[in-house]
């Protein structure tokens, strides 16, 4: 995983804590709980992922491990992003039954946007309920076997 400058993205414009923003890069959706390692307690997602040929229960346990990991905030982008969505929310419910406004696991999907809007509502709009809002601090931007997509998410906001 690889920290991110800021770039045309990195200015937040909001009352919130500051975004550590961070790249990582996996083949498979089944090695991204494996790459994703953050310092904060908590972490928002932007997954960018091909999902059209993945079995659910793949993407499902991903997101229990991901979850298991700190996970609050998950942003989805991509073929079949509203599945990827669902999945996580479907982990969510299935780790915490009966989440509260303050504690629940936000999640949306983009499928109408291009990755540069996906990213930039990541970057500019997201952000975790009450409870996680201080101890969510670091960002991952994870690109999933697509080297291209990397390469737009490098332009838009840069890596050192």
């Amino acid at each position: 995983m690889e920290k991110l400058r800021d770039g045309v993205f990195g200015k937040v414009f909001v009352d919130k804590p500051t975004k550590s923003l961070h790249l990582c890069s996996s083949e498979s959706i089944a090695d991204l709980a494996t790459v994703v390692s953050t310092t904060s307690q908590h972490f928002g997602l932007l997954i960018a992922f091909d999902a059209r040929a993945v079995e659910w229960e793949a993407i499902e346990s991903v997101a229990v491990k991901l979850i298991g990991k700190g996970l609050v905030y998950l942003c989805a982008w991509g073929p079949d992003c509203e599945r990827v969505h669902d999945a996580f929310d479907d982990a969510s419910v299935k780790l915490n039954a009966e989440p509260t406004d303050d504690d629940v696991i936000m999640t949306t999907w983009h499928s109408n946007e291009g990755l540069t809007e996906a990213l930039w509502f990541f970057v500019n709009s997201a952000y975790p309920t009450r409870s996680y809002e201080h101890s969510c601090s670091d960002w991952v931007i994870a690109i999933i076997g697509n080297p291209q997509w990397e390469q737009i998410v490098r332009g838009a906001i840069g890596g050192e």
